[in-house]
């Protein structure tokens, strides 16, 4: 009787475990003795194995990211979906390899064109201050010639005058002497105001040209780095249906967003056409910071 009861209870369990497998394709990937255990918890069971001391990341760190990546699949089906079992089966593997060095180089050579940005737009917004100085400059020469132009006309017509009149009485000599002074000095000073005005147009055209010069070198980095940093596959990270993997993140978002697409495969997803999912096959056009499942995600995992 006992063992016809075994039997029994086995059956039911079998019965109950292809039931839910079937409703649930991620339990395969949990051990037998958790879903003995627990018969009624759907969540995946996954730990940390494995974590490569190169990319600088603590099992406790790692443990929160790992969080954060499970939340957004418990955010966009408002079921939890995963658990954290230091016995589990399913593993999680940080291990670095030239993925990782090939991002490291991208992260730099990427820190380096935005400081180039923005020493850039330092110098360019230097340089539209400069050139509104000298088109005020330029204005106010203008006037001072317009000015010293009136001055001499007015100069010139009445030493005509004079002239027509029989010449200078002896009571204007030394009064028109330092009209001439003071209007030579003008010019003088007016001379010297636009050899001033020119030297600094000369400056400001070099400043522009180094600008113009820069801009270019700028354009050309951003260029090699577009056509070495392609899109970045999700072979960063692999599901091989008892671990995931991951070779290469940029940032702690990037790594969440890797995680979570990995665990996307776990759950038994394959990848969707739209380029802001999570179950896109490259890493575009997501939202890095704040990522919440699209449509197409959730069409895949009711279409399970």
């Amino acid at each position: 009787m006992t063992r016809l009861l075994v039997l029994l209870g086995l059956i039911m369990f079998l019965l109950w475990s292809n039931y839910q497998s079937s409703q649930h394709p991620q339990l395969k990937f949990n051990a037998l003795s958790d879903r003995i255990l627990h018969p009624l918890d759907t969540r995946l069971r996954y730990r940390i194995a494995e974590v490569d001391p190169r990319f600088g990341l603590t099992i406790t760190e790692l443990k929160l990211i790992t969080q954060q990546a499970t939340d957004i699949w418990t955010q966009g089906t408002a079921k939890e979906a995963f658990v954290y079992d230091p016995k589990a089966k399913l593993t999680i593997h940080l291990i670095y390899d030239e993925r990782q060095d090939n991002s490291n180089q991208r992260r730099q050579q990427l820190g380096h064109i935005e400081n180039n940005q923005k020493v850039w737009a330092d110098k360019n917004q230097n340089l539209q201050q400069f050139k509104q100085e000298m088109d005020w400059a330029n204005t106010q020469l203008d006037n001072n010639k317009n000015q010293l132009a009136a001055q001499l006309q007015q100069y010139n017509q009445h030493i005509t005058e004079i002239n027509k009149n029989g010449g200078i009485p002896p009571s204007q000599q030394d009064l028109l002497i330092q009209q001439r002074h003071q209007l030579k000095q003008d010019i003088f000073s007016l001379e010297q105001n636009i050899n001033r005005y020119n030297q600094k147009i000369q400056q400001l055209n070099q400043q522009v040209n180094e600008l113009n010069q820069m801009n270019d070198q700028l354009n050309h980095a951003v260029d090699q780095f577009n056509q070495r940093f392609q899109p970045r596959l999700f072979d960063k990270g692999a599901f091989d249906g008892s671990k995931i993997m991951i070779y290469e993140f940029s940032s702690t978002a990037d790594l969440r967003l890797t995680l979570a697409h990995e665990f996307g495969h776990a759950l038994g997803l394959q990848h969707n056409h739209d380029p802001q999912a999570l179950m896109f096959p490259m890493m575009q056009k997501q939202d890095l910071q704040n990522f919440k499942l699209t449509s197409a995600d959730l069409a895949l995992l009711n279409a399970r």
